[in-house]
């Protein structure tokens, strides 16, 4: 959890306000409570620490729910949806929502084009395969590469990139964010790789098994039928009949 204030124009006033981010990488049914308790705790600790005093009016807090996971988020997003309570006094049931942003489902790419740097990093979360992501990743860092103000930001996606996108390590998936190269030549790299593999595995053989067992780990990668034959020089055809 992390919080980043901002402080805002409104009218004739200046006005603080919080975000509260919150990162999830899976489903958590405490998560209304915790976002409450968090929004209590906060406004404690700024009367505590005399930020404020308990007679002024507190600082807005906008509580956001960062969610990467795989399995569809399937909790409430207000408390007031989770509490049981009578009719007659409904009143009193709070009312605490949150925003969830699902990284995975959002629908980004025509943020993309505008150049959205939130819509970029999600936009390689959701890349289907190394393929996607390496074109993903080059057009946004040739983009970086031309702001200088950007030059901070390129290092912290290429940071990310290598910490958390990089999911497989039997494999080496270059970094687009790092060096200038081009895409063609980086992928070229990587198809050699899978191309040595495939001839040290027997796929130019003939062995039926091995053949099989590598086409289908081409395919789990993210590789689509017309680059399987591109590497391998296997008939599209044959390829369907091993996958």
């Amino acid at each position: 959890m992390i919080f980043i204030v901002w402080r805002i124009g409104y009218g004739d006033r200046t006005l603080i306000l919080y975000l509260l981010i919150e990162f999830q990488s899976r489903p958590d049914h405490s998560m209304p409570v915790r976002v409450m308790s968090y929004m209590a705790l906060l406004w404690q600790d700024l009367i505590r620490t005399r930020v404020i005093v308990p007679s002024d009016s507190l600082p807005g807090i906008i509580p956001i729910v960062l969610y990467n996971g795989e399995q569809p988020w399937s909790v409430p997003c207000d408390i007031k949806k989770t509490i049981l309570m009578p009719d007659p006094v409904s009143f009193f049931t709070p009312s605490v929502p949150y925003l969830l942003i699902d990284e995975l489902r959002l629908s980004v790419h025509h943020l993309m084009e505008v150049r959205n740097l939130a819509a970029c990093l999600f936009g390689l979360e959701q890349s289907s395969g190394p393929m996607e992501m390496f074109k993903l990743g080059e057009n946004l860092n040739r983009w970086m590469e031309t702001d200088p103000n950007l030059e901070s930001m390129r290092r912290d996606f290429s940071l990310y990139f290598e910490s958390t996108l990089k999911r497989d390590e039997e494999k080496t998936i270059i970094n687009p964010f790092q060096g200038g190269n081009m895409l063609a030549e980086r992928v070229n790299k990587w198809i050699a790789e899978y191309k040595a593999e495939g001839k040290a595995e027997g796929i130019q053989a003939g062995k039926q098994e091995e053949r099989a067992s590598l086409l289908k780990r081409m395919k789990n990668a993210g590789l689509s039928i017309a680059d399987i034959a591109h590497i391998t020089g296997l008939p599209e055809d044959e390829i369907r009949h091993y996958i």
